[in-house]
């Protein structure tokens, strides 16, 4: 099998979903022996480092002329991603995201340089017309990676038949679980602080209605972001203070959560739920909601590994988490049927499907 040298672009590597998965597949590409180059248009990094550990031999090209003007930023970052991919004349660009992908079909359409993208994000939800306007771009790429079939039957046929499904790899096994007896009176939930989609206003609601039954339980939310001081206030004004804990962004989240008596995830879409995949591989019972385009649905069997609920619907979140804290064998086994995750998602098996569509992909070029 030949062994090309590809040309990953991306914004920035920066603390999220997108980010560590080019980096687990850069890292991986790079051990199989592929050439691998990765440039970021925005954000500098002292000493070339990125929040995620790259192989040596990964050749990493931050931009050094950011732009930040709201008008021509995206007019000359296209330039700068198209110059870029000439003067490194890679085998192949791969990129991620939707900015990004349009950057790389637009730097890769008068060349011989074939490119795959990835959507990682939900396109039901992307319906203005900036997006309909990137999407048209997707057409021209050679190949395109999707998380969920539900992602990918959002396009057109002529799209579907260059795509893949390619879901996320399992990185993390919790080597021993708890039994949920002994595991801390908590409910964990990872994401970051954007209410549009992650829906923490949700799970306060909920979780409200947990604590009239339940008032020793406590609720921790990891992560950040902007929507933070308004998800707060909310906690204010519903009384539960002593009860709901703001642990913020942490680095060791897996370890932290693997402790926790359930994992909650509420969202109205995700691609494929990182959070969600290390919760259930650390053999926490999980309760997700049914979110578009389907990436919960992919990793829960309702009822079997893990709890299913509808979207937006508070009830049902509350009802759920009651159901698995009165029902600790059950909760036992969903948690060591959500661990089997590990080896159906393996990273070696992912790769294996990226490695292969690569090469067919450049050598259809």
């Amino acid at each position: 099998m030949k062994k090309f040298r590809i040309l990953f672009i991306t914004d920035k590597l920066v603390y999220g979903g997108a980010e560590k998965i080019i980096t687990f597949l850069a890292n991986s590409l790079s051990q199989n022996g592929y050439e691998i180059v990765i440039y970021t248009y925005e954000g500098k990094y002292k000493d070339k480092l990125s929040n995620y550990v790259l192989e040596n031999k990964i050749q990493f090209i931050p931009e050094e002329k950011i732009q930040t003007n709201k008008y021509s930023r995206r007019l000359i970052q296209a330039f700068q991603v198209t110059a870029r991919i000439k003067s490194i004349n890679p085998d192949l660009v791969i990129s991620f995201k939707t900015n990004q992908n349009v950057f790389s079909v637009v730097g890769t359409r008068f060349t011989n340089i074939p490119v795959v993208i990835s959507e990682r994000g939900d396109p039901y939800v992307n319906k203005g017309l900036t997006e309909k306007i990137k999407y048209f771009f997707y057409r021209f790429a050679d190949g395109i990676v999707f998380q969920t079939d539900g992602a990918r039957d959002f396009f057109n046929d002529s799209i579907k038949r260059k795509s893949t499904i390619i879901p996320n790899p399992v990185t993390f096994q919790q080597a021993r679980i708890l039994p949920y007896s002994k595991r801390d009176n908590k409910i964990a939930f990872v994401g970051r602080f954007e209410i549009k989609q992650k829906r923490q206003d949700i799970m306060v609601k909920a979780f409200k209605k947990v604590q009239t039954v339940h008032k020793e339980m406590k609720l921790v939310f990891y992560g950040d972001g902007p929507d933070m001081p308004i998800v707060k206030n909310m906690v204010e004004r519903n009384g539960l203070n002593e009860n709901i804990i703001f642990a913020g962004k942490v680095d060791n989240v897996q370890e932290l959560i693997s402790k926790a008596k359930m994992f909650v995830l509420t969202s109205d879409y995700e691609g494929i739920p990182n959070a969600l995949i290390e919760a259930m591989s650390a053999g926490l019972p999980v309760i997700s909601t049914d979110c578009s385009p389907g990436g919960a649905r992919l990793l829960i069997q309702n009822k079997k590994n893990g709890i299913l609920v509808p979207k937006g619907d508070v009830d049902s979140v509350a009802e759920a988490i009651l159901f698995i804290h009165d029902n600790p064998e059950i909760a036992d086994c969903y948690g060591k049927e959500a661990q089997e995750i590990v080896e159906i998602y393996s990273p070696n098996k992912i790769i294996e499907k990226w490695d292969d569509f690569i090469q067919e992909v450049v050598l259809r070029k």
